[in-house]
């Protein structure tokens, strides 16, 4: 069974929406469930001359004014600066490939939104993918090339035509479409829906601790 994930990085709600599913990941264990990444750019081709800021992207993929754009950012990503992801989304096709997706999107989500870092900067970049197991030559090779450019188009093209508009989007076998964002209860629930087998592990931290819960 598998979950697919459309996002963008210049979207908060999809960093916010991998965090969840990051907790929901901790919280169980799968034996048959695969989470696959899907690449959605909100601007392709965006204009950093017109658009500057995260609520300016937001503001124009939306089609609503700045305030309303504002409203929709997360605290704390007020006023962070765009940046051009197409590098970014096609060194997420080559973690794809590697078998490191999710580390990676872990890692750039983390840089960006945590760090403040760049990711449109070849160097931090490069940095990302060596540091969750990227071969060099092959990171070297992807961002000096147009290499995936066409996959992540072909990505968004596949999107609009079944229908998916906007991110974050997570979708279950195809069948179960979850429309923006949804916790990791939310998530556990439509896969409980689609017969997935789960267990729960272990995981405590904070205030999500099952344990806890029982004492």
């Amino acid at each position: 069974m598998r979950i697919e994930f459309w996002l963008d990085y210049l979207s908060p709600s999809c960093y916010k929406q991998h965090l969840a599913l990051e907790l929901l990941f901790k919280k169980y264990r799968f034996s048959d469930l695969e989470l696959l990444y899907r690449s959605y750019e909100m601007i392709p081709h965006i204009d950093l001359n017109d658009t500057k800021t995260l609520e300016d992207v937001l503001s124009k993929h939306h089609v609503i004014t700045l305030e309303e754009a504002k409203a929709l950012t997360e605290s704390g990503f007020e006023d962070m600066r765009a940046v051009h992801v197409l590098d970014a989304h096609r060194l997420s096709h080559l973690a794809k490939k590697s078998d490191l997706a999710f580390k990676f999107n872990q890692a750039l989500f983390h840089h960006f939104y945590i760090k403040k870092d760049d990711i449109s900067d070849h160097k931090i970049l490069t940095k990302i993918a060596l540091k969750v197991g990227l071969p060099a030559d092959k990171v070297k090779h992807v961002l000096e090339s147009d290499l995936f450019k066409d996959a992540v188009q072909m990505n968004r093209e596949n999107a609009i035509v079944k229908g998916i508009f906007d991110v974050p989007h997570l979708r279950i076998d195809g069948k179960i479409k979850l429309q923006g964002f949804h916790n990791d209860d939310q998530i556990i629930e439509a896969l409980t829906m689609a017969s997935v087998r789960f267990s729960k592990t272990d995981y405590c931290e904070g205030d999500h601790c099952d344990r806890k819960k029982v004492r």
